[in-house]
């Protein structure tokens, strides 16, 4: 009897599960068929995309190192009856008959619109999408993700100046990148706006915090703290615009309008789980996940990466997550489907966060510790992943080095 694996998403979680499967654990499981759902048809590496947004003249990222077609990286294997595409976003899901429903972006050979797709065991990898349009993350479609990378270079190119709203992670990057190319020689004005004093997130020690606020600081880039977006309106002359914040200084708020030419949001990361039933979801949006990364009530549904509510939503637990279940999933596909070993424990609740400032400094925390800068910058800043992404989206390797054999 066919055994069915559904994996909704091809991020850094789905992508390589998807391969390991069928490069893996299809050879010794002849009955085993593995299903790729992903509205995207090409694997996007948006780790990157705080550098690569920039003008290409400004680092030389050209688009063969960030959008791999996924069809494409799984030709390569033998057992091609064994392995499926499906260009579709998850549109319902029925646990209780073990099925799911997909809106497909081009109509099949039958013309029809939707699909309904069975699994023994279904992986939710399907990760996260930022309001407004913005390419931090994957869009609707490659074509879409496309189109919002090369408009975002061309406003980038023509303006004077700049304000980014959000210093979370993907904030400071972006902003340390733009402050590397046009900040620190005076080409542009270069502002981010936190709500909270310091940049990042304030599970983050304080000195580490500081330390990415003096960084973007020595590149040019104004940190304004306290600060909450309130309107953007197009200023009375010219094509700039009038950017107005509120400042909370102690409970002392007060106005301010700043005049810039583009604003760019870093904030707004939405989870993907529309297509869950109320039931499996959090208060947070994200899915329920066990310990042993199955939704509770679901023991075939297992839950990866940004979507689940486990641990916070980075790229280094997605990868975890993923790297657990490729070491225990062929043994629950072997057998009876009831055992497998739990994944989390508490003990991963350290915090584990680095965070680029331009392409030659960063900071970073692994528990109480402080990462030294060149060591973020040798491990992480000097390429943002792109030395190695082709390997990974052809399946010869994930985010942390060479699949399990």
């Amino acid at each position: 009897m066919t055994k069915t694996v559904v994996i909704l998403g091809a991020g850094v979680a789905g992508l390589p599960l998807a391969h390991y499967l069928v490069s893996r654990t299809a050879t010794q499981i002849p009955d085993l068929r593995v299903v790729l759902v992903s509205p995207n048809s090409h694997f996007y590496w948006g780790l990157a995309s705080v550098r690569f947004a920039l003008p290409v003249k400004q680092h030389g990222i050209t688009e063969d190192k960030y959008l791999f077609p996924i069809e494409e990286q799984f030709s390569r294997y033998p057992n091609k009856e064994q392995f499926k595409f499906v260009v579709g976003a998850a549109k319902e899901l029925h646990p209780d008959r073990n099925s799911l429903t997909v809106a497909l972006k081009e109509k099949d050979k039958d013309g029809a619109e939707e699909i309904e797709i069975e699994y023994h065991t279904l992986i939710i990898a399907t990760g996260t999408t930022y309001s407004g349009g913005m390419p931090w993350k994957a869009l609707g479609t490659t074509e879409e993700t496309r189109a919002a990378i090369t408009q975002l270079q061309k406003q980038i190119d023509a303006a004077k100046s700049i304000v980014v709203a959000g210093a979370g992670a993907t904030g400071v990057e972006f902003a340390g990148e733009l402050g590397a190319a046009y900040g620190k020689n005076g080409k542009k004005s270069i502002t981010i706006l936190s709500p909270d004093p310091l940049p990042l997130e304030s599970r983050i020690q304080d000195r580490v915090r500081a330390s990415a606020k003096k960084e973007l600081e020595k590149l040019g880039v104004k940190f304004i703290g306290h600060a909450r977006l309130t309107a953007v309106t197009p200023a009375s002359k010219g094509t700039e615009k009038e950017i107005k914040i509120e400042l909370d200084d102690n409970g002392k708020k007060t106005t301010q309008t700043l005049t810039a030419d583009l604003l760019i949001p870093t904030y707004g990361a939405e989870y993907n789980t529309s297509f869950a039933p109320a039931e499996m979801v959090s208060s947070s949006g994200r899915l329920l996940q066990n310990p042993d990364l199955r939704s509770p009530n679901h023991p075939n549904i297992f839950i990866v990466g940004d979507v689940g509510n486990l641990q916070p939503p980075q790229a280094i637990y997605a990868e975890q997550q993923g790297r657990h279940l490729m070491q225990h999933l062929p043994a629950y596909l072997a057998g009876d489907g009831k055992d497998i070993a739990p994944y989390y424990s508490g003990a991963e609740d350290k915090v584990q966060f680095a965070v680029t400032v331009g392409p030659s400094r960063a900071t970073g925390q692994v528990g109480s510790f402080q990462l030294p800068s060149l060591l973020i910058w040798w491990l992480k800043g000097r390429y943002l992943g792109t030395n190695y992404t082709p390997d990974l989206a052809a399946g010869k390797r994930s985010l942390g080095g060479p699949l399990p054999k």
